[in-house]
């Protein structure tokens, strides 16, 4: 489908992990940096966000795939917030979806690192229920190992009752603050980072106020000529531009189970500790957004 997207009723989970700032400066060195050059996206915080989205009608604004119908769609992904030129964008190396025609749009389009995957989440925020990855993965890597499906991801409340009573009532500008000072206490410690507090205060706060998202994306195809390089890389930024935010509040803290394999090494790439993670940070949000057309950064 052509872009601009309109995603209407989306809602969006994330979770908020401590992550390792060197490991996410390789991933954003070896992948984004690559093409666009050393030293140009940095990691802004050690943390990810696990992100875990049910949209439910997606479809491009645009004739002639405007006429063609919609489709709803679930997206869980690893955020990594990156920064180039002070700017504050989103760079998600792992993404799953469980629709084929958002994996190839977001794929071939953009350059969403996309698989297809069986996805599982509670129907309300206020219904309790864990959330849920089966993907298609090989645990070890042998001439011998066959490709299988495996619950590779899970979240978990760490209470068995509806969340917590609030809402922010489409006031973007709160959410941001809100989310902001408790994301504030989780990184106490900002000594060595690309920008400062202050500055990440500023950037976000005009973007939250404006509506856009940056996102920050690795475009590749492999070369049928030559199978150890790439025909074609780009890295691409567009903006995911929030239309309306509906609602949103605070959950529980969840627990966070990644299971290790060696095609989808997350918790090693990432820079998150082994065994069970705890989001300490975890909210939801419901809203229509609009994901515009992207810009070329670098290629090649």
């Amino acid at each position: 489908m052509a872009p601009p997207l309109q995603l209407n009723g989306a809602t969006m989970y994330s979770f908020v992990v401590p992550a390792d700032l060197g490991a996410l400066q390789k991933i954003c060195d070896e992948q984004l940096n690559a093409v666009a050059g050393p030293g140009t996206y940095k990691p802004l915080l050690p943390i990810v966000a696990i992100v875990c989205a049910d949209i439910a009608d997606s479809f491009s604004t645009v004739p002639p795939d405007s006429e063609k119908g919609w489709m709803s769609e679930r997206d869980f992904g690893v955020w990594i917030p990156v920064v180039r030129d002070g700017k504050i964008g989103w760079y998600l190396p792992y993404v799953f979806v469980d629709n084929v025609a958002a994996m190839v749009t977001g794929r071939e389009v953009f350059g969403f690192f996309k698989q297809t995957a069986t996805l599982m989440m509670p129907p309300s925020p206020s219904a309790p229920g864990a959330f849920s990855v089966d993907a298609l993965v090989i645990p070890k890597f042998s001439p011998e190992s066959q490709a299988e499906v495996l619950r590779l991801m899970t979240m978990t409340s760490t209470e068995d009752a509806p969340a917590p009573a609030g809402s922010w009532a489409g006031d973007v500008k709160k959410a941001f603050e809100d989310v902001f000072f408790e994301l504030k206490a989780l990184v106490k410690d900002v000594r060595g980072l690309p920008i400062s507090m202050w500055e990440i205060l500023k950037n976000a706060l005009a973007e939250a106020i404006s509506g856009n998202v940056p996102m920050v994306f690795l475009k590749q195809f492999r070369d049928a000529t030559d199978p150890t390089k790439a025909c074609y890389q780009a890295v691409i930024e567009a903006p995911a531009h929030l239309a309306k935010l509906h609602d949103g509040w605070f959950t529980h803290p969840h627990d966070i189970t990644i299971v290790p394999a060696d095609s989808h090494p997350i918790a090693a790439e990432c820079g998150l500790a082994s065994g069970t993670l705890r989001s300490a940070i975890a909210f939801w949000c419901k809203m229509d957004f609009v994901m515009e057309a992207g810009t070329v950064v670098a290629e090649r």
